[in-house]
């Protein structure tokens, strides 16, 4: 017989601690029962007696034994719910199913889907050389526990930098705090705003998921429309006082409206008033494809408002950083909440990210994105007004990686959405992003960020052979 090796010893180990587990789990050795002792086990298993103590001892370390000095070893009473728990577990494990199950196919096709940037032109290479540098050049120190949950501090100095630039925003990086992308920023802010009860203003339409976010404390949703210059501010309500109104001033989603300056004013004097914040996200408006860039609403009141921005537009979802700028109220209750919640966001990224702008390439990779998304856009323009004509108009296209094409004839919702998922071609209706129905029933919501313009062509054939057919 061959000479057993350490991994056949670790197995047997295993295998015996399994059985003699299972064996109390399912009640063959009571609660209460004396095991046989080490040497009987050894000779009924074939294995050395240190085999089997290491066994008891590890059965002992779980609680599964209780030893006695000079009497032996006894099963602990675990319970019945225990068992059964157990038994559960061994059906899920025995049958294979579920521990190798497929992760979500992602759609083949041409999709549309608005505020989507470019997957195939990330930047990878440079991203992976400014990594390398940033690990190579970052004290081991900095490698574990951030004691500040607000972020990088290098990270927040560079944005507070690029935002005075950028959108007119004087804020200190003391003020900045970095998230995981947009989303946490907002539900931080519901959470620490709203609870059961109390109001919230959103612009409607907007994307779903805020509205899902905002429902998730139990506050009530008060929708409030939007026009060609944004929220209509005199829509707010009256009757009651909201604790927040969420805005997206510089691009609205998904219209693409820019809140005009009157209603800029107009919205922070209801805010002075009522006593709320104005969450301003600011998803994508650094692609502007005329004049210069929408200054923020922040600009004007730094302690009502505050800003959220994302690096998941102009970089790449994945990154999975945000940020918001906060008033001076908030700052502390919020680091509280980002400390609860998940201590700090992973430090690496943060490092590599800062570096990332420190040297540039953000810079650079914005001023090439936004000549590739202007073609695009322009090929979706021209492709629309060649097959629709003055049957469809076009709007919200100034900015962002999205615009609004209103169709003259009736948008049969989702009989046209499935059939043209059918044909390997996805759309995104209005109607979808709404909580009031029945406003933008022939409206699309086009994204033209992450589709080429061969594909942005024929997509637009087929659309329209779709709706020929309704």
């Amino acid at each position: 017989m061959p000479p057993r090796t350490p991994a056949t010893v670790e197995t047997k180990t295993k295998q015996i601690y399994s059985l003699l587990r299972e064996q109390i789990f399912q009640g063959v050795y009571a609660a209460g029962v004396k095991l046989p002792s080490t040497r009987d086990l050894a000779n009924e298993f074939g294995v050395s007696r240190a085999l089997i103590v290491d066994v008891f001892e590890q059965l002992i370390a779980e609680g599964y034994l209780e030893g006695r000095q000079g009497s032996g070893s006894y099963v602990v009473d675990l319970g019945g719910t225990k068992r059964q728990f157990y038994s559960q577990l061994q059906d899920i494990d025995s049958s294979g199913e579920g521990t190798v199950a497929e992760p979500p196919a992602r759609f083949q096709g041409i999709d549309f889907r608005p505020s989507f940037p470019a997957l195939e032109h990330i930047p990878f290479k440079k991203w992976k050389e400014t990594a390398i540098a940033a690990y190579t050049n970052t004290h081991s120190g900095d490698f574990g526990y951030d004691d500040d949950p607000a972020g990088n501090w290098q990270l927040r100095t560079n944005i507070c930098q690029v935002l005075l630039h950028t959108k007119g925003i004087r804020c200190l990086p003391s003020q900045v705090i970095i998230t995981a992308g947009a989303t946490q920023a907002i539900a931080m802010l519901s959470r620490l705003l709203l609870k059961p009860g109390d109001a919230v203003a959103i612009e409607d339409p907007n994307a779903t998921f805020i509205q899902h976010i905002f429902e998730s404390t139990g506050a009530d949703i008060i929708p409030v429309p939007v026009d060609e210059h944004g929220l209509r501010v005199d829509d707010l309500p009256t009757h009651r006082s909201p604790k927040c109104v969420f805005v997206t001033p510089s691009h609205q989603f998904p219209l693409g409206s820019i809140l005009s300056i009157g209603r800029r004013i107009q919205l922070i004097d209801y805010a002075r008033q009522t006593g709320c914040y104005i969450i301003e996200d600011d998803y994508d408006s650094e692609f502007r494809y005329a004049g210069m860039p929408v200054h923020a609403l922040r600009e004007l009141d730094s302690e009502r408002i505050v800003y959220i921005g994302t690096f998941s537009k102009n970089l790449f979802p994945a990154l999975r950083i945000g940020y918001m700028v906060v008033p001076h109220e908030l700052l502390d209750p919020l680091l509280r909440l980002k400390k609860l919640i998940d201590m700090h966001c992973p430090i690496l990224p943060q490092i590599t990210l800062a570096r990332f702008i420190t040297e540039r390439h953000l810079e650079h990779h914005i001023a090439r994105m936004k000549r590739i998304y202007s073609k695009r856009r322009k090929c979706l323009i021209a492709g629309l007004s060649n097959i629709f004509g003055n049957r469809v108009k076009i709007s919200g296209d100034a900015a962002g990686l999205h615009l609004v094409a209103e169709m003259a004839e009736s948008f049969c919702g989702s009989q046209v959405v499935a059939q043209l998922e059918e044909l390997h071609i996805k759309v995104y209706p209005a109607e979808r992003y709404t909580i009031v129905k029945g406003r933008y029933e022939n409206q699309l919501i086009m994204g033209f960020g992450n589709v080429g313009e061969i594909n942005i062509l024929e997509g637009i054939k087929a659309i329209a052979s779709v709706l020929r057919q309704c």
